[in-house]
Parts: C-alpha cells; sequence; structure tokens
C-alpha cells in the first residue's frame, strides 16, 4: 500500500498517487454506477435502467472529484512555496489526497492562509460544479445535470469536513494557527491542536464501531461504521505523529549547526576511482573533491553515484559525476538542527556542509540529527544507585 506512482508534474511540483487511491476510486464509482445513480434517475426516465450510462457518469464523476482533490492540495502548496516552504509531492490516496510541505510556517497569519486556502477552493469549485448545474436546466432526468449536481455536493461536503477542528486537517491547522496567534507558542498550539484531532480520531472510530455491531443502525449503516472507524484511526494516527513531529522540531531546534557538525572532513582527488570511494565510504557518505591545487571543487555523495547509473562505479571518477561547490546546499553555523533534518528530508540528503565565511568548517549528519533526536524522545532513564 505504500507503493506510489507519479503521473504528473503541475506547476513544478510532482504529483503522485498511491496504490490505495484505486481502492476509493473502485468504491466511490461502483456506489455511484450501482446504488446511487440508478436510484437518482426518477421512474419513468430513459436513463434510469441504463448501466452503460450509470458507469460512464460514475468513472467521469470519480475522475472529476479526485482532480477537484488535486486542486485543493495545489492551492495549499502554492501558498507554502509562495512562503518559501518547499514541496516534495502531493499524492492522491485512499482517504483523498496530501501535500508533502518540508517546513512549518514562519507566522501564524501565514499558518492561517496557508490551511484555509484548500476549503476555499474546494467551496470555490463547489459554486462553479452549482452554477454549471444550474444553467444546465438542474434536472434530475438529465446525466450531465446529474453529475454536476453530485460533483458540487461533494466539493461543498469536502471543505465543511475538511474545516472540522482537528489536526492535521485543515480545520485543525486553523485552530493551531489561531492558538498560536494568542499564545506566541507553536509549540503549545501544536499540543492542543493535536488533542482536540485524536480525540476527533477516537470519536470517529466510537461512532463507527458502534454502526458497525448495529448499535446505530436507524441512523448510519454498518458498511458507513466501518468507514467511518477506519477514517477515525487515520485521522488518530495523523495527530499522533504531527505532535511527534512538532516534538521533534522541538528537540532539534535546540541545537546549532556548529554544536551537531563532524569537523573532519573526508576528501578525494578528482582522480579517484569510483569503486575506490565507494567501498571506503558505506552507505552513507559525503567526499569534499580537491583539485591538484588542492582547492575543493565540487561535493560527492552516495546520490550523485546513484544518478550515474549502473556500471558508474566501475568506469568513472570523482570529477566525472560530483556535485560542483556552487550546486551543493548548505547550512550555516547558527542554523538550528530542525531546520537542518527539514531540508534534509526534502533534498533527500544524507549530509550537509557548514560553511562559514566562505570555508568548509564541518558536516552534519543526518545519523547524527536522528540520534540526539531519539535521546530526546527516549531518555534513558539512569539506574537507581548509579551516578552519571
Amino acid at each position: 500500500m505504500n507503493r506510489t506512482f507519479r503521473v504528473a508534474n503541475i506547476l513544478g511540483i510532482p504529483i503522485e498517487i498511491n496504490v490505495s487511491w484505486l481502492i476509493t476510486l473502485v468504491f466511490v464509482t461502483s456506489a455511484l454506477a450501482l446504488q446511487f445513480y440508478p436510484e437518482t434517475f426518477p421512474k419513468g426516465s430513459r436513463f434510469r435502467d441504463d448501466e452503460v450510462v450509470h458507469w460512464v457518469m460514475a468513472i467521469a464523476s470519480g475522475l472529476v472529484f479526485f482532480a477537484s482533490i488535486l486542486l485543493h492540495e495545489l492551492a495549499h502548496s502554492v501558498i507554502a512555496r509562495r512562503q518559501g516552504i518547499p514541496v516534495k509531492n502531493i499524492t492522491l490516496f485512499i482517504f483523498g489526497g496530501v501535500s508533502q510541505i518540508g517546513g512549518e510556517a514562519r507566522r501564524p497569519l501565514y499558518e492561517f492562509v496557508m490551511a484555509l486556502v484548500g476549503p476555499l477552493t474546494s467551496l470555490l469549485l463547489g459554486f462553479v460544479f452549482f452554477g454549471a448545474w444550474w444553467l444546465t436546466g438542474h434536472s434530475d432526468t438529465s446525466p450531465a445535470a446529474v453529475v454536476l449536481e453530485w460533483l458540487f455536493f461533494m466539493n461543498f461536503v469536502l471543505a465543511i469536513f475538511n474545516m472540522a477542528p482537528g489536526f492535521p486537517m485543515d480545520g485543525g491547522r486553523v485552530l493551531r494557527s489561531i492558538i498560536w496567534g494568542i499564545t506566541g507558542n507553536l509549540y503549545r498550539a501544536t499540543r492542543i491542536a493535536t488533542l482536540v484531532g485524536r480525540g476527533m480520531g477516537y470519536s470517529l472510530m466510537f461512532i463507527g464501531g458502534a454502526a458497525f455491531f448495529g448499535v446505530l443502525s436507524d441512523w448510519i449503516s454498518p458498511w458507513n461504521g466501518a468507514w467511518f472507524a477506519i477514517l477515525g484511526m487515520f485521522l488518530e494516527s495523523s495527530a499522533r505523529q504531527a505532535w511527534l513531529q512538532a516534538r521533534a522540531i522541538d528537540i532539534l531546534g535546540r541545537y546549532k549547526a556548529e554544536e551537531i557538525m563532524n569537523a573532519d572532513l573526508e576528501t578525494a582527488e578528482m582522480t579517484d576511482a569510483l569503486r575506490y570511494l565507494t567501498s571506503r565510504g558505506g552507505l552513507h557518505f559525503i567526499y569534499f573533491v580537491a583539485d591538484p591545487e588542492e582547492q575543493v571543487v565540487g561535493v560527492l555523495t552516495e546520490k550523485e553515484i546513484a544518478d550515474a547509473g549502473e556500471g558508474a562505479t566501475e568506469t568513472k571518477t570523482a570529477a566525472d559525476v560530483m556535485r560542483r561547490t556552487d550546486q551543493v546546499p548548505i547550512a550555516t553555523p547558527r542554523e538550528d538542527g530542525a531546520s537542518l533534518l527539514q531540508r534534509m528530508e526534502a533534498d533527500s540528503l544524507w549530509h550537509m556542509p557548514v560553511v562559514s565565511d566562505g570555508r568548509v568548517v564541518g558536516v552534519v549528519s543526518k545519523e547524527s540529527l536522528l540520534k540526539l533526536l531519539a535521546q530526546g524522545l527516549f531518555p534513558q532513564q539512569q539506574r537507581p544507585g548509579v551516578a552519571t
């Protein structure tokens, strides 16, 4: 279920589809084609028993609705990038879509706008589909009108549902931005918003479980109850992970690059064979490649070697695949660990050089950041009677 496929690139943002999305697409189109649309057409309509029309309507509805979700996520991503926050990708999956945004907003107002723009986009799309439905005669006998009616209704539902105040949903992010603005404390705001999100998740699981076992059969079908329970588990898990991420940012934010970095730099010559460097470097490494005058002209990591393709280690040298120094992301000595880890994750890096006054003074590794994080999240308890 974790496998994803890249299907497009919009505004420089990769669009990916998780295989779990196919489950939702099949479920939505099947429910529309087999139950909803046949019952929507009035008796006597020539489309009421036309299964081909029902399936065409259902497939079109499902694809356009997921395109609406994609536009919803694109709105978040565009605002994030305008704030200087990197966007790794947008992924459609079983519960809709998610923007992989590599950082936090710098101010409460920025967070508020970035969160609110998604539901506003869905609301706008709802009005667009409503206008098209009205202009086509808002008839319950026209397939096009029936599809447009479903689309405007579902986009309104999407906007309202996403404004539920449970983090990490859009409404939860709006709630966090408001608490952040009032208290001036992002960490505390995240704690409160994620607790609300987990509470909503547990509530959905309870309601869904009760419906599944027939306790709420007069209001919710067992099948919908199961869906509520699954959605609740997802929301609770997402809120818990968001809190852990906030704790991680708080822990790593206490350290500066100059405190974490390793000042011992691994060097290589331009003529060194990749075969030799990979055998010497291990799984993750970084070499500073020097020219004959001993000036650093490039950086070489396992990433550049992997991008060179199969067989490169047997035929190429450091000079052939290295990344030139002016193309390498760098850190400053005072940059905090949270920012470093976020940038490494966004660029898929394991090492980042630390530069001061134009000179490389050390290297921060993702491994060292993760060790600090583990020590902060899971501090070892002292043994009784042992002084430390």
